[in-house]
């Protein structure tokens, strides 16, 4: 191997420079971090190294460093994560349920909403108190209100407000037409405003999850999954975003706040 340095110090100090810097994150370009870890070449192999690396620290790569060109920019950061979670809903959905939810025609926005991303998120444990469809709210760009919509937003209880209620997941559906990261844009937009866990994108074929960082650090991406892989990949899915994991993972990002204050 030609590497000069020893990679575990040298990921060592890239924790510690994201550590302090004001930004909570490092942008760096790939040649860059190949000339940190005293590379030549920048194959597959050592890519997966450094990633593996970061990845025990903690550290986030955004994009993913095997998909990185090597003059793209990567943005390395701490993301707060939840911690993890090994349980499975009891019961599990019937077969049945799998076999609706995976044949059912779907075509617009709103049957995406109603017929596939309501019940799945059902399926997660949700109830009708957790629902708020349609839910409506500010968002402000100075001095100038601008009222939005969100198609669905699970909250812990009852409370569907900003004022005392807790809002733990977004959800954008989107037509089976568009491409399913269409709606991540305006998603993680409202994200800005609710203070979710996570936000999810679905276009009824394919749903996309992410771990909410709050802006100021890239979010994560969690959950990647056709709906075609739904029975077998279910248990991975309810591990993210079931109703107690999502309280989870909005509480680890309100105790490093409290910590850092």
């Amino acid at each position: 191997m030609a590497a000069t340095k020893d990679p575990q110090d040298v990921a060592a100090s890239i924790q510690r420079s994201i550590e302090v810097s004001p930004k909570g994150s490092r942008r760096v370009r790939c040649h860059t971090l190949r000339a940190l870890f005293g590379f030549q070449a920048w194959t597959g192999q050592r890519k997966e190294l450094v990633t593996g690396l970061l990845a025990s620290r903690g550290i986030h790569a955004e994009p993913p460093i095997l998909d990185a060109g090597l003059h793209d920019w990567v943005v390395l950061s701490l993301p707060v994560m939840p911690p993890p979670d090994d349980s499975k809903a009891d019961p599990r959905p019937s077969e049945d349920w799998f076999d609706h939810l995976m044949s059912v025609h779907l075509d617009s926005e709103r049957e995406v909403e109603m017929y596939f991303a309501s019940p799945l998120f059902h399926g997660l444990g949700y109830t009708s108190e957790h629902e708020a469809a349609g839910f409506r709210f500010d968002t402000w760009e100075g001095v100038s209100r601008r009222r939005v919509e969100a198609d669905l937003v699970y909250f812990q209880d009852h409370r569907h407000s900003l004022e005392d209620g807790i809002p733990l997941i977004i959800v954008g559906a989107k037509s089976t037409s568009q491409p399913p990261d269409a709606g991540t844009g305006q998603v993680r937009s409202y994200a800005f405003w609710l203070k979710p866990a996570y936000y999810v994108v679905t276009n009824g074929d394919v749903v996309v999850a992410y771990n909410y960082q709050g802006g100021a650090v890239p979010d994560v991406k969690v959950v990647d999954m056709k709906r075609a892989e739904l029975r077998e990949r279910f248990d991975e899915l309810y591990r993210a975003l079931n109703p107690q994991a999502a309280m989870a993972a909005r509480q680890a990002k309100l105790d490093k706040l409290t910590a850092d204050s």
